[in-house]
């Protein structure tokens, strides 16, 4: 093998090594769950076995023995076969990142699907007919006057991914298109360049870099999106203990212990207890940042509902049906809802109510239920009192965000309300 063989050797296996080792960090660091982390995984097992084939074919080129007659053989049809689907494998990442963000038409990816199909069919058709290329009887790789096509094919399609950049450039910012481009623009040149110079591997090198680049800004994409979701779950739990300790709430608990320390020291020493529990709840839950076991929040939960007896009295009952309580859930998930159910519910009645909170083994997740039979209201209807209603809203997002729950609320006017929790059990097992 010539000295230009073992370079191109060196560098193909150099670049299959590298597309596994990224695909691994993907798989091992990022746990990849969304079509784009799979389609780019795609692109990159793809890539490795092109880049090994073409290595393979280099080493089994011009030997005679049996391994290395069918060596390659396989290898080159595997080359150029691969080729295409790597291609169509672009075209649906591309398409399906583009349109993320806006409407993308699937009419270029059926295209490059269509033309991929022929272009497979070519290369079969050219291991009886070597119009593609053929294998002498030296056991070595060479070009036939139809080869040009072969290349063609794979310009054309990139051309039509170029069209996609270009119509949805909207859609993307400058450092998504640099990224999304390279692997347009260097393989196209690299292509163009091997139509005329035999001997260098720079398709296979240009595409390998290309995906790279791809890879650094998917990284880098996602940290800073991660940055922005862990401030944002920040400001809201911010938010939702903001909205827990509303001033009015905190000068009417005070004004009762104030009043139990004349008339029952004993239960004012308690009270106060109760409330330092319920802002050292709140407080912890800013920095809690994973599930919490459910026992912690019931506690949270019952902490609130004694400050509220304190206030209410009788008005403000609560019944408690616990039939599961070996899981885990968000921080301030339970205790919202069962606040929402006293202020909006048992307090704004005349003769107050009962809140009731039960827990069940649902089969495939855990189910808490909180119902009142407060005056209830109309769920269509939006609530316009000047206040900032998130509590609920803030519930919902936590729920799905960390463990894939649900929030689903029924009421109606005079009938109470009625709030189910669902949390996928293999989230929340302890």
């Amino acid at each position: 093998m010539s000295a230009m063989g073992y370079i191109n050797v060196s560098l193909e296996i150099w670049g299959c090594v590298l597309s596994l080792v990224v695909a691994v960090c993907l798989v091992v660091g990022q746990r990849p769950r969304a079509v784009l982390d799979r389609l780019f995984l795609r692109l990159l097992a793809c890539n490795a076995v092109i880049l090994l084939c073409d290595a393979a074919a280099w080493l089994f080129k011009g030997r005679l023995d049996p391994v290395s007659w069918w060596g390659v053989r396989i290898s080159n049809f595997c080359v150029f076969a691969l080729g295409y689907v790597l291609l169509a494998f672009f075209t649906h990442y591309l398409t399906v990142y583009l349109g993320r963000r806006a409407r993308v038409s699937t009419v270029p990816l059926r295209l490059i699907c269509i033309m991929c199909v022929i272009s497979l069919v070519l290369v079969i058709l050219s291991q009886f007919k070597h119009f593609f290329y053929m294998i002498d009887d030296q056991n070595v790789y060479c070009r036939q006057e139809w080869f040009w096509l072969s290349q063609v094919g794979g310009i054309f399609g990139m051309c039509i991914n170029a069209g996609l950049l270009i119509r949805y450039r909207s859609a993307v910012d400058h450092r998504e298109a640099a990224a999304l481009w390279s692997y347009i623009l260097l393989p196209i040149l690299a292509m163009c360049v091997q139509i005329f110079v035999y001997g260098v591997a720079l398709l296979n090198l240009s595409t390998t870099i290309s995906i790279l680049v791809i890879f650094l800004f998917i990284q880098v994409e996602q940290s800073r999106r991660t940055r922005e979701r862990e401030l944002e779950l920040t400001q809201m739990r911010i938010s939702v203990m903001l909205s827990q300790i509303q001033p009015h709430f905190l000068y009417n608990v005070l004004s009762a212990i104030k009043g139990l320390c004349v008339t029952d020291p004993c239960r004012a020493e308690k009270a106060v207890d109760s409330f330092s529990a319920f802002l050292r709840g709140n407080m912890n839950s800013l920095a809690a940042q994973e599930l919490i076991p459910f026992s912690q929040e019931l506690k949270h939960c019952q902490t609130y509902l004694e400050l509220e007896q304190l206030r209410f009295g009788e008005r403000v009952k609560a019944e408690w049906d616990l039939q599961a309580t070996d899981f885990m859930i968000p921080t301030l998930t339970l205790q919202p809802i069962v606040e929402n159910a006293v202020r909006h519910g048992l307090t704004k009645s005349r003769k107050g109510g009962t809140v009731r909170i039960r827990t069940e083994d649902g089969g495939g997740g855990w189910r808490i239920t909180v119902t009142d039979d407060g005056v209830g209201f109309d769920p269509q209807k939006k609530c316009d009192d000047g206040r900032r209603h998130t509590g609920i809203e803030n519930v919902r997002m936590r729920l799905n965000g960390q463990c894939g729950g649900a929030l689903t609320i029924r009421s109606a006017p005079g009938e109470g309300t009625s709030a189910e929790i669902y949390i996928p059990k293999e989230m929340t097992k302890t």
